[in-house]
């Protein structure tokens, strides 16, 4: 065939035999088919594919059904928006499942097929919902041994339709149905301010139950809200701070349309179990003697158990978890084992990161094996934790800090590790192991919200590359449901730390939802003249001390990262109004349009700059962001007031450290 001929019958090739524009990769809220939403017009997005170029959407239509019922169909709406479409039908209810479809128009008016199916499911979105009772098996928050709760019921398994659970078990959770952990999610729920905001998760479990008997086992930890471990920071004196809780509702919907609930109250049973001592800092102590085999299984016999209690709320909202949760991402192998003194062992990782290591080892029952973390050596090659632990209060007898200790039961390979806190580090020193270990007998697991990766770098220098690499790493360890400035020291969510690495963020990962989680936080966390800490959440420290613009700039900042690069705009409607207080806060605290509030220039290498400088800068950028979201929310006359006042500090900033004569301001330091 010749040019010419082929030409003409592509001309004439009927247009259903064209490359199609589809939409594909259906999510909601940044998800797909998440189940557990408290949004009440939950957004859907979608990408577009298409062979041809130059194509673009035109239009869309969206239908959505729900126990195969049409419950919405937007018609076709005109449009090249494929971000966040509001859900624009009826209220939803708790509980209820909607199945999705979308089809487009192209450039040329032509309309796609429907999509693939998605689906999302709203999760108990009032507090008179939750039906069962806040349960515990203590209120001693001095107690360290972390509880186990179970209890039995019956199912008829035929006629199941859907199953869920729901649960909030503070400070972390596990749960199990018949002897299997339910999900792959660790260090659950998401770290908040207790008081003021606590976070659910929700399961599928409709295969996880079976006919006749059932049990359900959950485990809890202290987590963020029973720290006990003292620090600078003083969380072991946080307002929230309690013994371990729960909050449990479990779902059975049948087929022939009757339906049945198993909540958490006074009839659970409780017990100590293995894990006798967990801290966010301090680490884990784990007895495998204290083990009970088959606990959460329904035929374990639990008469010598004792009756949960019933234990006052923790104080805040009970909300969605709508973000990834925290997940083991890899296995990491150690790449070089030393023994610098006799029984003392150094597993090189080869790598830094946040998460855990995992023992493999046999031994006698009793013999204790203590594991302590760290990212440098000594010039001995022994562990040097003495920067990482300068901030914990010291005390007689020394408190514990980034150390596990694991005590075995003595019957055959015992493979274990820490559940309810996290390390960062690099070198791992194990003493009162028996005998000598060798490189496989311990690993890393690797552990961090579990955003997907959107964005790659590579070019022919090899220290750029590794640039670029060692920041994803750093990066992926300090999100772990917030974003911290380290993973082992400290853990706090630091503002400026956050703010500084948002950008790279949303170019390398799909973090918005934890972004979004975490602005939440510091909503929480403002004070009602509009003062931010400098680590949220926070105990009640940093408002004195560790904040000031170029940190509080975050609650601006970041809600504006996710908008530009998300193309998401209800973050900044959500939190406007603090947003506005906060500048406001800074107008009040300023003079002459200058603003010399908190830290300066952190950590500089020769110069320091002003804080009257850097304060300045960051309140005008954030007079900016709320004029700029004024603007956007179609805010006119607070738009006009706060562009205004934007320029007003621009020109009081100018006068005052513009040198003309140098073309420099301030002292010229670089910052």
């Amino acid at each position: 065939m010749n040019l010419v001929a082929f030409l003409l019958l592509f001309v004439l090739m009927p247009l259903t035999a064209r490359a199609e524009l589809k939409p594909v990769d259906l999510r909601c809220e940044y998800m797909v088919n998440p189940i557990g939403l408290d949004s009440p017009n939950p957004r859907l997005s979608w990408r577009l594919e298409s062979t041809e170029r130059g194509q673009q959407q035109t239009a869309y239509r969206i239908v959505v059904t729900s126990d195969r019922q049409p419950v919405w169909d937007s018609g076709k709406i005109d449009s090249s928006e494929s971000l966040h479409i509001p859900y624009g039908g009826p209220q939803l209810r708790s509980g209820q499942r909607c199945v999705w479809k979308v089809r487009v128009w192209d450039k040329d008016g032509r309309q796609s097929s429907f999509s693939g199916q998605a689906a999302w499911e709203m999760g108990l979105l009032a507090p008179e919902d939750w039906h069962g009772q806040w349960i515990g098996a203590s209120k001693d928050k001095e107690y360290h041994p972390a509880p186990l709760l179970r209890k039995t019921f019956a199912v008829d398994r035929r006629g199941i339709k859907r199953a869920r659970a729901y649960i909030c078990g503070l400070g972390y959770y596990e749960l199990y149905l018949n002897g299997r952990k339910v999900g792959d999610h660790v260090l659950d729920p998401g770290y908040t301010r207790y008081d003021r905001r606590a976070l659910y998760a929700a399961y599928d479990v409709t295969a996880n139950l079976k006919q006749g008997q059932n049990a359900v086992g959950v485990t809890l930890g202290a987590g963020w809200y029973n720290e006990h471990t003292r620090a600078v920071w003083y969380f072991d004196r946080a307002p929230w701070r309690a013994a371990p809780k729960l909050l449990f509702e479990l779902r059975i919907e049948y087929d022939n349309g009757t339906s049945e609930t198993v909540v958490s109250d006074d009839q659970w049973r409780v017990s100590d179990g293995p894990i006798r001592f967990d801290s966010i800092y301090g680490g884990e102590t784990y007895d495998a003697l204290y083990e009970k085999p088959d606990w959460d299984t329904a035929d374990y016999h639990d008469g010598a158990w004792l009756h949960a209690m019933a234990v006052d709320p923790p104080g805040g909202r009970i909300v969605a978890q709508q973000m990834p949760p925290i997940r083991v991402d890899r296995i990491i192998k150690p790449a070089k084992l030393t023994e610098p003194k006799p029984g003392v062992f150094i597993f090189d990782m080869g790598q830094n990161f946040a998460g855990w290591a995992e023992l493999a080892v046999s031994g006698p029952a009793g013999k204790q094996v203590n594991l302590r973390y760290g990212e440098r050596l000594n010039n001995d090659g022994t562990l040097d934790t003495r920067e990482i632990a300068m901030h914990q209060v010291k005390t007689d007898p020394p408190q514990p800090f980034q150390t596990d200790h694991y005590i075995l039961k003595g019957k055959g390979l015992e493979r274990w590790h820490a559940r309810f806190c996290y390390h960062g580090y690099q070198y791992v020193e194990v003493t009162g192991f028996p005998g000598k270990p060798a490189t496989d007998s311990l690993r890393g697991l690797f552990i961090h919200s579990d955003i997907a990766p959107i964005g790659e770098f590579a070019c022919s220098n090899p220290l750029l590359n590794k640039i670029w690499e060692a920041g994803r790493w750093s990066y992926l360890s300090n999100l772990e449901s917030i974003p911290t400035d380290c993973p082992h020291r400290e853990k706090n969510g630091w503002t400026g730390d956050a703010h500084l690495a948002c950008e790279q963020g949303l170019f390398n990962f799909a973090g918005a939802p934890v972004y979004t989680k975490w602005i939440n936080d510091l909503g929480d966390e403002q004070r009602p003249a509009g003062e931010l800490p400098g680590i949220v959440p926070t105990s009640g420290w940093g408002y004195e001390w560790g904040n000031g613009p170029a940190w509080d700039s975050a609650y601006l900042l970041i809600p504006w990262y996710v908008y530009v690069y998300c193309g998401d705009a209800d973050i900044l409607k959500s939190h406007y109004e603090g947003m506005k207080r906060y500048v406001d806060y800074l107008t009040s605290k300023s003079k002459d349009g200058i603003n010399a509030l908190g830290l300066n220039d952190w950590a500089p290498w020769k110069t320091e700059t002003p804080a009257d400088v850097t304060s300045t800068g960051y309140y005008y950028r954030d007079t900016q962001i709320v004029a700029k979201t004024a603007e956007l929310l179609g805010k006119s006359e607070d738009a006009g007031k706060y562009n205004d006042q934007a320029k007003r500090i621009r020109e009081a900033f100018n006068r005052q450290f513009y040198h003309a004569d140098s073309g420099s301001y301030g002292s010229g330091s670089q910052t």
